[in-house]
């Protein structure tokens, strides 16, 4: 397989896809109209819906479709598990139980005005997985085997399950609708400062997690192979933890919980490519994330019925991966 032109092929439909993401909607625009927008040359109200609601949303879905997959691929090379994914390690779940923390018990402590301002659930959901990685981490630093940190992870999402159930039983039903829209995922309503912080957030992940590339490659012989070429598996876990901690902790903070896309997309290149190759892998799962979420966030608006929530079309797409990744595990074990 010729990788460099299809890899090129693939950088251009997904440059389409976002033209195409901006001039898809309720309301249609045509690619002139779009052009007219970045010349600074169109009307006030397809200028107000290009800039402020449909590039913010595609702007979201890319630096979406680059964190959950690349935390997905760091997360799996580490554990050498293909149904490793970014909420392997709890990351996700502890996010989860901040944002919950904020919407039951602001509620029955009369602070229910705060819940307007989106900073409020955006911080306290990257509270929850900071407090998530510091537990890792510290756990990184005490255990050799990976497997360990897996099994925290469990744990960490079975404490936080359990205290959002117990949360959700006492509370009123209009909070735990609130609770239920946020599990959704949302691409929507991020403010320019919002997606500001978002990019700093991935950018500072992606540049970590391209320290752990060599590693990694070194890695797929063997751990003695590895510290035979002078990598610290310490260090090398620890550099995955950070990376894949900040990509997902951003990500669930300003989309929600946005699942399998971290499992699938790594696994679908993996297939495709067939290569030892990381740096490979890297680039295509890093674009092509990018182009599936951008794919999604069209189809979420051209449902019929109404605005479709992104974590329904990523279950729909990642659930039968998942199944062909089970039953392919099943007849190597054969």
């Amino acid at each position: 397989m010729k990788e460099k032109p299809l890899f090129f092929a693939l950088i251009i439909l997904t440059f389409l896809l976002f033209i195409l993401s901006l001039s898809v909607g309720k309301v249609s625009i045509s690619f002139a109209e779009i052009v007219h927008v970045f010349l600074g040359n169109s009307d006030e109200m397809t200028n107000n819906l290009v800039l402020n609601f449909r590039l913010p949303k595609s702007i979201t879905a890319l630096l979406v479709g680059i964190s959950l997959p690349i935390s997905g691929f760091l997360m799996q090379e580490l554990f050498k598990n293909p149904l490793a994914d970014p909420s392997v390690l709890g990351i996700t779940s502890m996010a989860s139980l901040g944002v919950g923390i904020v919407i039951f018990l602001f509620s029955i402590i009369g602070l229910d005005q705060y819940l307007n301002n989106p900073w409020i659930t955006i911080i306290a959901s990257f509270i929850g997985a900071v407090v998530a990685l510091l537990i890792v981490v510290a756990f990184s630093f005490r255990v050799k085997s990976a497997s360990s940190l897996v099994i925290l992870g469990f744990m960490l999402a079975g404490l936080s399950g359990a205290l959002i159930g117990m949360m959700q039983y006492f509370a009123p039903s209009d909070k735990i609708k609130s609770f239920l829209i946020w599990g959704f995922g949302s691409l929507s309503g991020l403010s320019w400062e919002q997606i500001g912080v978002f990019t700093l957030f991935v950018s500072g992940g992606i540049i970590v997690s391209l320290f752990s590339l060599r590693g990694i490659t070194a890695l797929l012989l063997g751990e003695k192979y590895a510290q035979s070429l002078g990598i610290n598996i310490k260090k090398l876990r620890f550099v995955i933890l950070i990376s894949t901690a900040l990509l997902t902790a951003s990500a669930t903070a300003f989309a929600g919980p946005i699942g399998f896309i971290g499992l699938a997309i790594p696994h679908i290149c993996r297939t495709l490519l067939k290569t030892g190759n990381m740096r490979v892998l890297y680039r295509w799962i890093f674009v092509s994330g990018i182009f599936f979420m951008l794919l999604f966030s069209i189809l979420t608006e051209v449902f019929p019925f109404g605005t479709l929530p992104i974590n329904i079309i990523t279950a729909l797409f990642g659930a039968p991966i998942v199944i062909s990744i089970l039953l392919n595990n099943k007849n190597e074990a054969r």
